[in-house]
Formats: C-alpha cells, sequence, structure tokens
C-alpha cells in the first residue's frame, strides 16, 4: 500500500523564505512556483525542515487513523515505545504512561530498547572477532539510526560498505515481539523520530509509527491526563520485561555504553557523533586501509541524540533530557539474559536505498546558469546564502537540476527591481526624485535635472541619477520633504511653488515614512504643460457638476446642454492641436 510520503508541504502556507533549503543537511528541497517541496528521493527524514520553517508549513504525516484501524484488523496491537519516553513525558510515571497506553487501545507495551539491546549484543560481538582479526576491516559505521544510513548510501556512498549489516533496534524489536506474540500481533512505534515512519513504511513487521508529538495529541482529544490516571503499578508494566542498558541509546554515545555491557571492545576504539554535518566533517577524507585498529562510529542524524528529535516536543533543556534518560536507564538491568538474546535469529537489514546518480553539469552550463542571474564575473557571485545554497554556483546546479527558480536570487531581483523602477522614473515626463531621511538624493531622472537648471544638468551628465547629491542645495522647497519625513507629517504634500520666471507643480510624497520620500514635479509655465493642466481643469469642472447638471436640468433646460458643450470644445481644441499631450 502506497502512502503519503513523512513529510510534506502545505502550499498556501509556504511564504518563500527558503529556511528550509538552508537548514536541510542534503539540500533535497524543489521550489516550483515559490513553494519548497520535498523531493522523497533525496530526503533522509532528519526532519530539519519541519522544524525550522517559520510559517509551519512542513508537516508530517499523521499516522493516527492508521493506528486506530489497526485495533479492529489485529487480534492485538503492542506499542513499541522509544526510551527517550522518560525525558519527552516527565510528568507520567512509567506505570501512567503504560497505563495511558492502554487506554487508548494497545494490548500492551513493550520497549523499544529491547531491541536496542538485541543490536548492541551482535554488535560487540562483531568488533570483537574484528579486534581478533587483524587483516579484516577496520571501519565500522552504526546502522541503528534510520536517518544517518540513508545520508551515507545517498550522499557519501563510499562509505556505504562500512555500514554494520545490523537491524535498527526498532525492527530488531519488532521481531521479537512478533516471535514472543505471534505473526498477527500489530506493533505500533511509537518515539521522537520521523524517519521511523519510513521504517513502518518498508518494513511489514511495523505498522505504523507514531511520533511524541502525535502520542500527545491524542491524549489530549481522549482528555487523558496524569491526574485523570489511577495506576495500579503490579498490573501495568512493559511486556514481556523491560529492557537493559539499551535504554542509553536516546543520547549521544548511549549505545556504545550499551555495547560495552555485552563486551568491553578492548582494542576496539569508539567514537559518538551527532548531527549530519559533523557526520560528513567526520568521514571525509576517513579511509579504513589507514587504521590500525577497528573503529566503531556511532552516528545519530540529530544533534544530541535522539532526545532531541524532530517529533519531539519537550521544552527541557537538552542537558536536562540527557539527565532523565541516564537516570531512568540507570534503573534498568546491564544486559539480557542469554535466552532473550538467542531468540531473535535475525538481526541483519537496514534501510534499502536507491542511490540517485547526480548530474554533473559542464562549466559552460553553470556559467549560463549564473549569468541569467545577472552574474557574469566572480565579483558578482556573492554567495550570500539567502536562496538557501552556500554558494551561487551550487545555487546554478541546482537551477539546472529543476530544484531552484532565479526568483530565489535576493541580489538578482534586487537588480530586477531597481532596473524596472528606474525605467519606470525615466519614463515619467515629469521631474522625478528620490530622497532618504538626511535629504541626500537616492534617485532621479534628467527631467528633474531640467527642471533645475544647466549647473544640475551638466551634474547629472556626470553621475546619473544624482545619488548622494545634497537636496538641500539643489530645490528651493525641501522643507515639504523634510515635513513628509517628519513623525507625524503628512504623507502627501501638493504646492505650488514660484521659482524665479517658472512656477512649479510639486507633489511630495512619503516612500517609506521616516525614511524615504519622492517628488513628482511639473513646470506648468510650460506651453505643453499650460495645455494640459486647462485640459485636466475642464474635466475636473464636467466630473464635478455632471450630477448637479442632471438633477435641475429640467429647469436650466438647453442652458445646462449649451455649458457642457462649451467645455467640451474647450477639451477638444486643445486635445485635437497636436494629440500627443496624454
Amino acid at each position: 500500500m502506497n502512502f503519503l510520503y513523512p513529510i510534506f508541504t502545505e502550499q498556501t502556507e509556504c511564504q518563500d523564505c527558503y529556511k528550509c533549503i538552508r537548514q536541510c543537511p542534503v539540500k533535497a528541497i524543489r521550489v516550483e512556483d515559490g513553494h519548497a517541496m520535498v523531493i522523497p528521493e533525496l530526503c533522509i527524514m532528519c526532519g530539519r525542515c519541519v522544524i525550522h520553517c517559520p510559517a509551519k508549513a512542513k508537516h508530517v504525516r499523521d499516522d493516527l487513523a492508521r493506528t486506530k484501524q489497526l485495533f479492529s484488523l489485529k487480534p492485538r496491537v503492542i506499542a513499541s515505545l522509544a526510551p527517550s519516553f522518560a525525558s519527552e513525558f516527565p510528568d507520567y510515571t512509567k506505570d501512567q504512561l503504560i497505563y495511558a497506553l492502554k487506554q487508548l487501545g494497545f494490548h500492551g507495551v513493550s520497549e523499544t530498547a529491547i531491541g536496542a539491546d538485541l543490536v548492541s549484543a551482535q554488535i560487540a560481538k562483531d568488533l570483537s572477532a574484528a579486534a581478533k582479526n587483524k587483516d579484516g576491516q577496520k571501519l565500522f559505521i552504526s546502522s541503528a539510526c534510520p536517518s544517518c544510513v540513508e545520508f551515507i548510501k545517498h550522499f557519501m556512498s563510499d562509505y556505504t560498505q562500512y555500514i554494520t549489516d545490523r537491524s535498527s533496534p526498532l525492527l530488531a524489536h519488532s521481531r521479537f515481539i512478533k516471535a514472543t506474540f505471534g505473526d498477527d500481533t500489530g506493533i505500533v512505534f511509537i518515539g521522537p523520530c520521523i524517519a521511523k515512519k519510513r521504517e513502518a513504511d518498508v518494513w511489514k513487521t511495523i505498522d505504523a509509527a507514531l511520533t511524541f508529538n502525535d502520542l500527545r495529541k491524542w491524549l489530549n482529544r481522549e482528555g487523558i491526563t496524569p491526574g485523570s490516571l489511577k495506576v495500579n503499578t503490579e498490573q501495568h508494566d512493559f511486556i514481556p520485561f523491560r529492557a537493559g542498558k539499551g535504554a542509553y541509546y536516546p543520547v549521544g554515545g548511549g549505545m556504545i555504553e550499551s555495547c560495552k555491557k555485552y563486551n568491553p571492545l578492548s582494542h576496539v576504539r569508539t567514537m559518538a557523533i551527532t548531527g549530519i554535518e559533523e557526520i560528513r566533517s567526520a568521514l571525509e577524507g576517513l579511509k579504513n586501509e589507514e587504521l590500525k585498529e577497528p573503529l566503531f562510529l556511532e552516528v545519530l542524524a540529530c544533534e544530541g541524540g535522539c532526545v532531541n528529535g524532530p517529533g519531539t516536543g519537550s521544552s527541557s533543556s537538552l542537558a536536562m533530557r540527557n539527565v532523565r534518560i541516564g537516570e531512568y536507564a540507570e534503573t534498568a538491568d546491564d544486559t539480557l539474559d542469554e535466552q532473550v538474546l538467542s531468540s531473535v535469529s535475525d538481526l541483519t537489514g537496514t534501510l534499502p536505498v536507491i542511490q540517485q546518480v547526480k548530474k554533473k553539469h559542464s562549466e559552460d552550463e553553470i556559467r549560463f546558469a549564473l549569468r541569467s542571474v545577472g552574474k557574469y564575473t566572480r565579483a558578482d557571485e556573492l554567495n550570500c546564502a539567502s536562496c538557501g545554497y552556500d554558494t551561487c554556483r551550487l545555487f546554478a546546479e541546482a537551477m539546472l537540476d529543476n530544484r531552484a527558480e532565479k526568483t530565489m536570487c535576493v541580489s538578482y531581483m534586487r537588480k530586477l527591481a531597481q532596473k524596472k523602477a528606474n525605467g519606470l522614473i525615466r519614463a515619467i515626463p515629469g521631474g522625478v526624485v528620490i530622497a532618504d531621511s538626511g535629504l541626500k538624493i537616492v534617485e532621479c531622472n534628467s527631467n528633474f535635472a531640467a527642471l533645475m537648471g544647466s549647473d544640475i544638468v551638466e551634474m547629472y551628465d556626470a553621475k546619473p541619477g544624482l545619488e548622494g547629491a545634497d537636496l538641500t542645495k539643489i530645490i528651493p522647497f525641501y522643507r515639504f520633504f523634510a515635513d513628509v519625513l517628519a513623525v507625524n507629517g503628512p504623507d502627501v504634500i501638493e504646492r505650488e511653488v514660484r521659482a524665479g520666471k517658472k512656477i512649479f507643480h510639486v507633489s511630495v510624497f512619503a516612500i517609506e515614512k521616516e525614511e524615504a520620500a519622492g517628488a513628482v514635479i511639473e513646470d506648468i509655465t510650460a506651453p505643453q504643460i499650460q495645455k494640459h493642466r486647462i485640459v485636466t481643469q475642464a474635466k475636473k469642472v464636467i466630473d464635478k457638476n455632471l450630477s448637479v447638471v442632471q438633477k435641475i436640468a429640467f429647469l436650466l433646460g438647453e442652458n445646462a446642454a449649451e455649458s457642457e458643450s462649451i467645455l467640451n470644445s474647450i477639451i477638444d481644441s486643445f486635445s485635437d492641436d497636436g494629440g500627443d499631450d496624454e
């Protein structure tokens, strides 16, 4: 059965901020018509886009309906509860949360950490064997985190061979549950991870996956709170038993700690790395053949570990969450007994990934894409990352891959807007000038310079636009700008001002209050302007009096019609004389 991909975008909420691209460690985002969409075949489901989307446009698939359906399809449904519940629901005791899940309809609750213990025991055995084999493989990368598995297989494929072929704790636990309670048992994972939804889509032994956020919403809908639960602790506990130190898995280094309970790992070096960027940095340049002793890398996609996963909603500090996990794990036994360890025969299997071959673009193609956004030289490549990509060249490659649009480039859009604005300013027949709060010219057209006199024209020829020129030394009516830019000043000032033999009609208006103002200036003594103003005034007379004329037409009779005819003849006479004034 095909399900909606675990992460999707609500297009009506996406606001062209591209923050998801900036946050995505693998740039698995395609922008279409300004909307940022997840590319499923590239996404590693780390959930960064969901966490950091300011508009909350990135959503996680809700599998609650799928989970409730299982209650009627399976004879029993067991919740596989991630050990990070101890940090996520500190207001619940272990027994209360188990009872609450039973109230929701689960047959029982089992710890995912049991699977973690099974994996730890096997990894400890594998590493001990590697330490004895002097000529064998030396580099080993954990497979516990599905996001890390996808990341390495997709984007650092040279290291795929070093990923341990051991199932994730969830997959190991689901196989254990099936072996213990029967193949007809439904299994629903509940934890901090979005990537577990992909595991549920891939592995038949896992029926559904809920995040802690999903569970919290469900409990709220049902009105279940710690205060509403009266629990007999002897009747509500994990089935079939509690896990061992696999409960440490949610924190960085927790897997290594658990493995060492099964074997001290003598002559094996271990390292815990959290966060995709840190994992990338740690692996780049690392060579198996240069290692003298086995090196086991415990890798987790979320910085700080699973306790900081995208499916969590706890407001506690990361340090406090780590403390709570430690306190909970300390109450567990160190290991599972041998009978349990031998109960699951299959502990293999990592997420299958179809590697996407990245298309290589020629230098000519990249330069062509860069030129399309106004970047003709290296100096034009600002690498500002406002588009979401670290460099302009990466952005160009994304455009060539149809993952990005030209409009994502802020510098390109700013230049485009400036060109359009400048074009409009130059096309306006009157004088146009824009000034900042310091009354310095930001932009003006040649008509403005011509109105101000030959000296200003010479200045304009030397520096088109007169950017930075002092407006107070160019126009005598600069006070209108100061008034409009004032805190409580008017938005628009219209005046007729005499300057020598000329009379200017000046319209000063606020562009950005207290920051910038503009003005349109006309020389109304010029013959062409005079004619235009007579026509405009005649039209205003007609517009203002037409309704009145209609109301008293029966009194005025032919006189009203004659008045209108005379006014129209004035307009026509001027309009016909030249015909290009409007």
